[in-house]
């Protein structure tokens, strides 16, 4: 009787064992598969975001060269997609690394060279028309 109590006790330690064991494995399991796609996601921001990057780069020194020769309206155009743009990815930019940082601080030096080089050319126009005039 004692050696079937035994083996009762031994079949019934190994039983839960194995649940146990099995319940980590799968547990380790999910949370792989978790980190694993919250590095895809991350991956996939960072890709987005570096092609991003790429595009204005690109973008940034085509309108560079245009605007050597551009009228006040293209300027005007050039500067407002500038704009928009740069706020997009100046709020993205808080993610980035700092080499990442240093070259979209480059590009926008670069830009900011270029409109004080256009500036010169066609003067500010940024004018404020609100003019009182007087009837003489």
């Amino acid at each position: 009787m004692n050696i079937k109590s035994n083996l009762k006790s031994l079949g019934i330690a190994l039983t839960v064992s194995a649940f146990t064991f099995a319940c980590n494995s799968e547990t380790r399991t999910e949370t792989n598969s978790e980190i694993d796609e919250a590095q895809v996601e991350v991956n996939e921001t960072g890709v987005e975001a570096e092609r991003e990057y790429d595009e204005f780069a690109v973008w940034v020194n085509d309108q560079s060269s245009r605007a050597e020769s551009a009228t006040e309206e293209e300027w005007r155009e050039m500067k407002t997609e500038y704009n928009r743009r740069e706020a997009e990815l100046d709020a993205k930019s808080d993610t980035w690394d700092d080499e990442a940082k240093r070259e979209w601080q480059e590009v926008k030096d670069s830009w900011k060279r270029t409109e004080d080089k256009v500036q010169k050319r066609i003067g500010d126009i940024d004018v404020d028309v609100d003019v009182d005039r007087n009837n003489n």
